[in-house]
């Protein structure tokens, strides 16, 4: 942990000013309170939010990496023209070029199972893990299961997940999981219990956790990662 003091501070800003370094904070999602609305920061973690908002308001040549599953609540009001800050949200792998040398057959399925897994590099590890295991490679036999195989490490990551959510977001997506169709705002509203407030914050941070996906067609509504659903399904309706 980044300790606040403020002359060790100081004296990494002068090095970050003097030098050109890259810092790279993983798993960031990590700092922030489990069961409450994406991105707030644990109270024994505030040095690390506090070094974060230095590091965006502060003049260096240095650039820091930071990887998380949430958005942090400090960034997302920032205005690029102001701060030089990028956020890339990774919306996962779609070249197939990604699966070769993995020991896969069958090239002209590997595309259906990138859709199928989102192009998750994640999930991606673990089921070619369990084709080359399991039906020697063979991309077609394993689709032709014709279900969403969800392998032990993934069950392990979604439950996380899941268990990271508020009480409010996991009432939403249970709601999802209980229809066949995309849903608008409107149609989530008259199936729960939630004042606008509270949905549309529940909403917002579903996206922060890059859960829930928005689509404009006639009107907005809303798209459940399939991957969670499917697990959700299996594991909270059976």
């Amino acid at each position: 942990m980044i300790p606040y003091c403020y002359n060790k501070l100081n004296q990494l800003f002068e090095l970050l000013r003097a030098r050109k370094c890259l810092l790279i904070f993983d798993e960031l999602e990590n700092l922030f309170i489990p069961n409450q609305l994406a991105g707030q920061c644990q109270p024994q973690y505030q040095d690390y939010q506090n070094f974060f908002k230095r590091i965006m308001e502060t003049d260096h040549q240095s650039h820091a990496i930071l990887i998380s599953q949430e958005k942090c609540q400090e960034m997302k009001y920032l205005d690029c023209n102001l701060y030089p800050i990028k956020c890339l949200e990774l919306s996962g792998l779609k070249d197939i070029n990604f699966l070769k040398n993995m020991g896969l057959k069958d090239e002209d399925s590997w595309l259906n199972l990138l859709t199928l897994y989102e192009g998750n590099p994640f999930y991606l590890q673990n089921i070619i893990y369990c084709i080359n295991n399991i039906f020697d490679g063979f991309v077609r036999e394993f689709l032709a299961e014709k279900e969403l195989i969800i392998t032990k490490e993934i069950e392990i990551k979604l439950q996380l997940l899941f268990n990271r959510l508020s009480p409010k977001e996991q009432e939403i997506v249970l709601v999802f999981c209980n229809s066949e169709k995309l849903l608008s705002r409107e149609e989530l509203k008259t199936s729960l219990d939630l004042s606008s407030t509270n949905l549309i914050n529940a909403l917002e941070s579903l996206q922060n956790r890059y859960l829930l996906e928005k689509i404009i067609e006639q009107k907005i509504v809303f798209k459940l990662s399939s991957i969670f659903r499917s697990y959700l399904i299996n594991n909270y309706l059976n």
